[in-house]
């Protein structure tokens, strides 16, 4: 009978730590949610930002695409105007050359 009784208050000790870890477990599951929660919420608003970033520079990327069309352009342009200019300047030259010989 003593031992009967050992064993049963042995089980009911066991019982006891069995449900003070199984209450530690759930208490560290509640915790773990959270953090879950918390981290996926993070994750999201972090992947919003990114998302965000990569618009920009997609949006950057393009304006810079635009501007380096517009410098070619201005380029070719500078360069049509200065060969306008130096052929009219020449133009100018041989033509006042030419008055010059006309009037002696």
């Amino acid at each position: 009978m003593a031992d009967g009784a050992r064993e049963r208050r042995e089980a009911i000790r066991h019982l006891a730590e069995l449900r003070r870890r199984q209450a530690a477990a759930e208490d560290a599951r509640t915790d773990a949610l959270a953090a879950m929660k918390s981290a996926e919420g993070a994750f999201d608003a972090a992947g919003d930002r990114f998302g965000a970033a990569e618009r920009a520079l997609d949006t950057a990327r393009e304006q810079r695409a635009q501007a380096r069309r517009e410098r070619y352009a201005a380029r070719q342009a500078y360069e049509r105007a200065s060969t306008t200019a130096d052929r009219l300047a020449r133009r100018v030259r041989d033509l006042a050359e030419r008055l010059d010989g006309m009037a002696e």
